[in-house]
């Protein structure tokens, strides 16, 4: 026999042992919720695997990226409130622990370490680990069931996490704000922030976080290239900042070249106009939106139409014990600037057990493949928009700290968000896919579910040290 193929055996003993070498121990966190959920990390979305791709431009590092990656993605799961209250940890043999650092090891370095990790991060590295969590779980059929109508409904919408005064970056937006100096006498100050527009998939049991796009200020917006007159075809310089429109074009481009299964975009009354219409079409994506303005159309030409006429469909909706009074048009192309049909929705909603009789009405254009929609699901969709206010921005400043401004850097930020939204997301799965725990369809406080959840692991990690016994396995 070949000597080479005896040897076969042998050396793909050794490179199987080896893999299960690579592999980090699960069991040293013991059976506690911060255990269960590292376990569920690694053995459905190899977390470890996935951060280990992430670089930065340092040279000769101490600490690879990679573990300052995961340092900062534990520090948004345990939702540590900054990075100085991170500092101490860095050193200590519990978090050491969770890192999965040798014993010798005394420290991971100081904070600082990580903003200048994050503000030179290759970000196309960091977007791939929360990117391809999300997708894994697609292919998992996650998501196989969709909502209303069997689709997947993507919301949208801008948000500000901070705004200072004093700090600032090169990618800060400027705005010009009325203050009072000390005496009292009002003055006109510089105001520096960052504005971003997020996208995020909403469902009836969870909410995930899938992209994020920042608004980009005039420097260093692409140049503008006319299609006519004497400067066309030349590079003008932009004149003032992105607005949120642009930077949303942009990132529904973007997530639907991401996740080609998603079907239809919920947004407020600013992306109620034909050209947003227009990309959605091109996308063959369709379309649930909010529109506020009755003299706009195709609003306008829906109410001439129904007048006073009585609501169209009238029911009590038994679970939110509301009063629902709905009116349903179709097939308007009183819009300009979209080329095609728009069907309108109009909603008024009654609480008749609330202790001051309340009404609100809801106005909303349906495009696409939305239309196959009822008029009621249609309504709940659009309602369903509040999930990224609530249990997206609300719970990221409120709890997650993401008003805190961890690093002051355009990349560095993007770098630090794509992280928390990877363990945003995993800490997601785990709670409404492993544990069960449906907190809204059980009509429970979500952001509460979470929370009560991510202080099992905070007591988890300081019991953290020394080895962790493994299950009999017979």
């Amino acid at each position: 026999m070949d000597p080479a193929r005896r040897r076969a055996p042998t050396e793909a003993l050794e490179l199987a042992k080896s893999a299960v070498d690579d592999e980090p121990d699960l069991w040293r966190l013991g059976v506690g919720r911060l255990g269960q959920f590292t376990r569920y990390a690694e053995k459905v979305f190899t977390l470890t695997r996935r951060l280990s791709h992430v670089n930065d431009r340092r040279r000769k590092p101490g600490t690879p990226a990679s573990t300052l990656a995961l340092a900062v993605f534990y520090t948004g799961l345990l939702r540590i409130r900054s990075f100085n209250a991170l500092e101490p940890k860095l050193s200590e043999r519990p978090f050491l622990h969770l890192m999965d650092e040798p014993q010798g090891r005394q420290s991971l370095g100081c904070v600082d370490t990580v903003s200048r990790s994050l503000c030179v991060m290759d970000l196309d590295t960091v977007r791939r680990v929360s990117i391809g969590i999300v997708q894994h779980a697609e292919r998992n059929k996650v998501f196989r069931e969709g909502w209303h109508g069997a689709l997947r409904y993507v919301a949208i919408d801008g948000w500000e996490p901070f705004s200072s005064a004093e700090r600032h970056c090169d990618q800060c937006l400027i705005r010009h704000v009325n203050r009072k100096d000390s005496k009292g006498e009002p003055f006109v100050a510089e105001e520096y922030f960052h504005r971003y527009v997020v996208a995020m998939l909403i469902g009836p049991e969870f909410d995930l976080a899938l992209d994020i796009e920042p608004l980009r200020t005039k420097e260093t917006r692409p140049p503008r290239v006319p299609k006519a007159g004497k400067n066309r075809g030349k590079s003008l310089p932009r004149e003032e900042d992105e607005g949120e429109l642009t930077a949303a074009t942009r990132l529904i481009r973007r997530v639907k070249e991401t996740y080609g299964w998603i079907d239809v975009v919920v947004a407020d009354a600013l992306y109620a106009n034909g050209p947003f219409l227009t990309t959605l079409k091109d996308l063959a994506l369709g379309g649930v939106i909010v529109v506020r303005k009755d003299a706009d159309e195709p609003l306008k030409a829906a109410l001439r139409v129904w007048g006073e006429l009585p609501a169209q469909q009238e029911f009590d909706d038994e679970k939110r014990k509301e009063h629902i009074e709905l009116w349903d048009i179709v097939g308007l192309e009183t819009l300009s600037t979209y080329d095609g049909p728009i069907r309108v929705v109009r909603g008024r909603v009654t609480n008749p057990n609330a202790p001051k009789l309340t009404t609100k009405t809801w106005c909303l254009l349906v495009a696409g493949k939305a239309t196959r929609l009822t008029a009621r699901k249609a309504l709940e969709v659009v309602r369903a928009r509040w999930h990224i206010e609530n249990t997206g921005f609300h719970q990221w400043t409120t709890r997650w700290k993401l008003n805190h401004v961890f690093v002051h850097d355009g990349d560095g930020v993007l770098a630090l968000y794509w992280l928390f939204f990877a363990a945003f997301n995993v800490l997601t799965f785990f709670l409404y896919r492993q544990l069960r725990s449906y907190g809204r369809a059980r009509g429970k406080d979500v952001t509460r579910t979470i929370s009560r959840l991510v202080d099992e692991m905070q007591d988890d990690l300081a019991r953290l040290g020394g080895s962790a016994p493994r299950p009999d396995s017979s």
